[in-house]
């Protein structure tokens, strides 16, 4: 090791800069591993902020590249046909169902992460629902959030916990405004007779909690769900031949 190598390490401050250069997943799970001095250098606010774990409102705009990776359902690029979003299939298809126990624990990192720096502060759902010759929607907005993953997964999973749904979530950033977030749900309701529920109380944290969402009346919906199309009637029948689950969840969103 040369003399340079040895005074970076040596010196908290530079090591605690150096360190700041490593992947998330590194600097998470890597890093508190190597000696005492360099867990609690993961414990410094430089640190916890390039970890997501604190805000960091001098920070451009970037969504947490460790979330990304891991829940890719809620980070997906946007697409304009309907059945190639996100559905509890994709949510099945995360790393969590290898690992349930370990995603599923109240302490788990994830819950405290920052979706994206500096944080989303305001979050729009709309909700769309396609009956029998209707189409209805409805819409909430949640304000001052500094929004976590654990909220927005505890948030997202019993509204799309449905036979035959999609959605897309999707984070815009403005100069002016900052960081907001839309989630996009859409369900077909004639598809959910019988067992309605897909997701087991395995995809559910046992940190999870009911959140109340204060959505609007029901009303016309966005102008891109009002018609179901002919192929996303023929794209239901994949969605309801699949493995359903009669078990629900301690609350659900109304």
């Amino acid at each position: 090791m040369s003399n340079a190598q040895s005074a970076v390490i040596s010196i908290p401050e530079l090591l605690g800069l150096t360190l700041s250069y490593l992947p998330v997943r590194d600097l998470l799970v890597a890093a508190p591993l190597v000696s005492k001095t360099w867990q609690a250098l993961t414990l410094t606010p430089a640190l916890q902020r390039a970890l997501f774990f604190q805000p960091n409102p001098a920070s451009e705009y970037v969504q947490n590249p460790l979330l990304a990776e891991v829940f890719l359902p809620f980070f997906g690029r946007r697409s304009r046909d309907l059945w190639s979003w996100p559905n509890t299939k994709a949510i099945k298809s995360m790393p969590w169902s290898k690992a349930p126990e370990a995603f599923r624990r109240p302490e788990a990192s994830w819950r405290r992460m920052l979706v994206t720096q500096p944080p989303i502060q305001m979050m729009i759902i709309t909700e769309t629902c396609q009956g029998r010759g209707s189409v209805r929607g409805r819409r909430a907005e949640l304000n001052d959030l500094s929004l976590r993953m654990g909220y927005l997964y505890d948030l997202t999973i019993p509204l799309v916990n449905r036979v035959a749904c999609w959605f897309f979530v999707r984070c815009v950033h403005d100069d002016n405004r900052g960081a907001e977030l839309t989630l996009t749900v859409v369900y077909m309701q004639q598809c959910t007779l019988g067992t309605t529920r897909v997701l087991d109380k395995a995809f559910y944290s046992d940190a999870s909690k009911y959140i109340p969402i204060g959505f609007g009346p029901w009303g016309d919906p966005p102008s891109r769900s009002r018609s179901p199309s002919p192929e996303l009637r023929l794209a239901l029948s994949d969605e309801e031949s699949g493995e359903g689950s009669d078990e629900e969840p301690d609350e659900e969103s109304d």
